[in-house]
């Protein structure tokens, strides 16, 4: 990327065991959460709107005497859906991401001079996206214009000079997300901590802009699942890349072998530093309050994207068209229908069928208070 948005992030990856293709198990929050918390595809846990009682990473972590803490600065991941499952402290809200630093600073201090597993979610980037001064040089101040100072928790694009103002505010949003991580990084030095704990760094999901003629995040385009994955680990090599693929429910298998504990049997993640074909088909799911629900299978760089409203089928070659251009679906349907086949083998039934048994339900506000709700507003999740 030319533009200078990440420092911390680039030096971090430097040190870092970096997963070229990785992947989001979906494209909302509460939906890859779901899978990333639980090893399991969200069709499997992610039932109503909620996080079905399962066993989860923290939980394991906890029962195996770690400490555990979470810190998620996103209103979706309220302890009502479940999300807190396995976490002894539990934060959950919709602050500026400097408190939810403070927080993860509190957090750390408790579990000091214990065995700890703590996940700290930081809301940036992520609508609204604001001018902030530090981030002057990437989204310099306006004073006319839709977007000017904000986006807002929605927005929708009616020129090229608006797109182009949204994506600088964009980058403006990963310039500051990534001088609160750098802070995290010296926190850790700070508190005697860099040098025997594993930093992991990943998200669980991307952003679309126009692209394929849609803004933030509900379709299952690369744009919108392939997220960073990197892993810091004090006795690892540094600067290794791999093109082993990773996908959101290998975390809690990875993680807990990394801990010496086994994960669960019938999760649906895999340990990835456990030798296993990395051509295996691998699935991310997209499950939205919409009809737009979709599901992807991919081998070989081969993409296929399955529609389930009207049953539309998309097949793209990632190696030669990343930005998925040129749907290959009518000129590979033998390809399409191995990939459809793999896909009903791993969720053993009908893909659609399960998507929309999964989606049953309100979304989002059922059980949250009138101050969750208003917070979830804010962040575009609710009109």
């Amino acid at each position: 990327y030319p533009r200078d948005t990440s420092p911390n992030l680039d030096a971090f990856a430097d040190e870092a065991l970096v997963f070229e293709h990785a992947y989001a198990a979906s494209n909302t929050t509460p939906t890859s959460f779901a899978s990333t918390f639980s090893g399991q595809y969200p069709y499997r846990v992610f039932i109503g709107w909620n996080l079905i009682p399962t066993e989860t990473l923290a939980g394991s972590m906890q029962q195996n005497g770690f400490h555990t803490f979470g810190v998620f600065n996103n209103i979706q991941l309220a302890e009502e859906r479940n999300f807190g499952q396995g976490f002894i402290d539990y934060a959950v809200g919709s602050w500026p991401d400097e408190k939810a630093l403070e927080l993860g600073r509190q957090a750390l201090e408790d579990a000091k001079g214990s065995k700890f597993f703590g996940w700290i979610h930081f809301i940036s980037p992520h609508t609204p996206y604001d001018y902030r001064e530090m981030s002057a040089h990437l989204a310099g101040p306006q004073e006319e214009g839709r977007y000017a100072k904000t986006t807002g928790g929605t927005f929708d694009i009616e020129s090229d000079e608006e797109l182009a103002r949204v994506r600088d505010l964009y980058d403006g949003e990963i310039y500051f997300g990534d001088h609160i991580f750098g802070q995290l990084l010296s926190m850790l030095e700070d508190m005697g901590l860099a040098d025997n704990t594993v930093v992991i760094v990943t998200s669980d999901h991307g952003e679309e802009f126009m692209e394929h003629g849609q803004v933030q995040h509900n379709a299952m385009y690369e744009e919108l699942i392939h997220i960073p994955m990197m892993i810091r680990h004090p006795r690892m090599a540094e600067g290794a890349r791999t093109d082993a693929r990773y996908v959101g429910v290998d975390l809690y298998p990875t993680v807990a072998a990394m801990a010496g504990l086994e994960a669960p049997g019938g999760i649906d993640g895999l340990d990835l530093f456990h030798p296993f074909d990395a051509r295996r088909h691998r699935l991310s799911v997209g499950m939205t309050n919409d009809k737009r629900q979709e599901m992807v299978n991919e081998q070989d760089r081969m993409k296929l994207i399955v529609g389930c409203a009207e049953f539309t089928e998309e097949l793209y070659d990632l190696s030669s068209d990343p930005g998925e251009k040129t749907d290959l679906i009518l000129d590979r349907p033998s390809m399409a229908g191995s990939l459809y086949d793999s896909m009903e083998k791993i969720t053993v039934s009908n893909p659609c069928g399960l998507l929309e048994n999964a989606n049953r339900g309100k979304a989002p506000e059922d059980h949250l208070s009138p101050e969750q709700i208003e917070q979830l507003r804010s962040l575009g999740y609710i009109q």
